[in-house]
């Protein structure tokens, strides 16, 4: 065993668990210690954690990763990590999600106090964060009346939202209210979410986690290097590139942060190259990549075709082709505009490669065969019917990644690999009833409603 293998053991891996905290709490620690916080004047609970237990090995359990063949495509292979274990989310943010309630949990412990986690949310982020805290409360980790979540989401993705315990019990309910806004822009939540927490900072006999930091989350997805080096076929002579459709790139930020962490203590990651992709509505982490690196600011000239309702341009490789609608909302998990960590993401991409890119449903439904066909042996095969589908992150990723190749936006890599962040079936049986969720239009409405 090398000293990298011996440090690997030593300072990341903790257990054999298939829960990739459980696996690598130690892992976890060292990237806490090595992530500054965002500092504001409001409440976040210290980057501790409990001691592991049973009781905390189950919380955990279901933060689990996987890396999956998906077949080669023009020379290169294609590799899925699979990050949607979680049957009550399928997402990739359940492992944030679980080590910020356990933080929060530990707080409450350590303090006596209680904590309101606040979070302003597409849909996956308060997701994921309300299955954390119902399985902390359903383990009995915490009491209702110490530890609860509220999130504030566009009412657009209410049917991303799963019935679970805090929706069945009228008191649960009511002390994690499901709040929605119907204003004219989604991210107006956050806005909106940020006056909330401010007014709310000095409130009497809680404690307001505004839980948004980017931290909370590089921290979680230090976890897919770890697990990529234990796991994966990155080799020094062998350049990957690492695919993933995003709206503020956390996922890739704290993947590179899992490497940091390694090179820190002498763990040799070999560093691949990354490639973002985004959907018509907010494009802004690929304008920004090529603002940057080629002096410009693409603007499509789209034009209209003759025979048909379909948009087209040719002059501008990094957008489509082809489209229904050059304003489209292809997705609205992502739905953040001018991110502050595009900065980073493209000092990432031009120092070690890469490119980004930017995908329209009319893409994403032409290739869905092709894409479709690479997920068939996977742990994620896709409907045969794209209406079905209810998140379309995994199919803009890969199409995306397929786009890149055939234009030439990417060389030099021998394969690919695929963050799948978040994928899953409508089902209006598991959504939330109308009468379980809570309309604001204003900060004020959401104090009544919570405090």
């Amino acid at each position: 065993m090398d000293q990298g293998a011996r440090s690997f053991a030593a300072k990341i891996k903790t257990t054999d668990s298939e829960s990739v905290i459980t696996r690598y709490y130690n892992g976890v620690r060292e990237a806490s210690r090595r992530c500054t916080p965002t500092r504001s004047a409001g409440f976040a609970p210290d980057f501790s954690y409990p001691v592991l237990t049973d009781a905390w090995e189950e919380y955990f359990a279901v933060a689990g990763a996987s890396l999956a063949p998906l077949g080669s495509y023009a020379g290169r292979s294609l590799i899925l990590l699979d990050l949607m274990k979680n049957p009550g989310t399928r997402t990739t943010k359940t492992t944030a999600s679980l080590l910020m309630v356990a933080r929060a949990v530990q707080h409450i412990d350590r303090t006596g106090e209680s904590v309101l986690l606040f979070t302003p949310s597409s849909g996956n982020k308060a997701i994921a964060l309300r299955d954390a805290v119902a399985r902390a409360l359903e383990l009995k980790l915490a009491s209702p009346d110490k530890l609860r979540i509220v999130t504030l989401t566009p009412a657009a993705t209410l049917y991303k939202f799963r019935r679970n315990v805090l929706t069945e019990s009228d008191e649960l309910r009511a002390r994690n209210p499901i709040l929605v806004y119907d204003g004219p822009e989604a991210g107006d939540v956050k806005n909106l979410g940020r006056s909330f927490a401010e007014a709310a900072a000095g409130s009497a006999g809680e404690r307001v986690w505004y839980s948004l930091d980017i931290a909370n989350y590089k921290v979680a997805d230090a976890c897919r290097a770890f697990y990529e080096y234990e796991f994966g076929d990155a080799r020094p002579d062998r350049r990957l590139l690492h695919a993933h459709a995003v709206s503020s790139a956390y996922g890739l930020l704290g993947y590179q942060h899992g490497i940091d962490t390694m090179a820190a203590l002498g763990i040799t990651h070999p560093q691949p190259g990354f490639l973002l992709v985004q959907h018509l509505a907010t494009s802004d982490m690929v304008r920004h990549y090529l603002t940057e690196t080629q002096g410009h600011d693409p603007q499509p000239d789209w034009k209209r075709r003759a025979d048909d309702e379909v948009y087209e341009q040719r002059d501008f490789p990094h957008f489509p082709q082809v489209t229904w609608n050059p304003q489209e909302n292809l997705e609205p998990t992502f739905y953040t505009r001018n991110p502050p960590t595009a900065p980073e993401m493209t000092a990432l991409i031009a120092e070690h490669g890469g490119s980004a890119v930017v995908v329209s449903l009319l893409e994403c439904v032409q290739r869905y065969g092709t894409v479709r066909h690479h997920f068939q042996a996977s742990d994620r095969p896709l409907p045969a019917d794209p209406r079905h589908l209810a998140e379309w992150s995994l199919v803009m990723g890969l199409t995306g990644v397929l786009n890149s190749l055939d234009r030439g936006l990417v060389s030099g890599f021998d394969g690919v690999v695929l963050h799948g962040s978040g994928m899953y079936l409508a089902k209006p049986g598991l959504m939330p009833e109308r009468s379980q969720v809570m309309e604001v239009r204003s900060a004020q409405d959401i104090a009544e409603a919570v405090l």
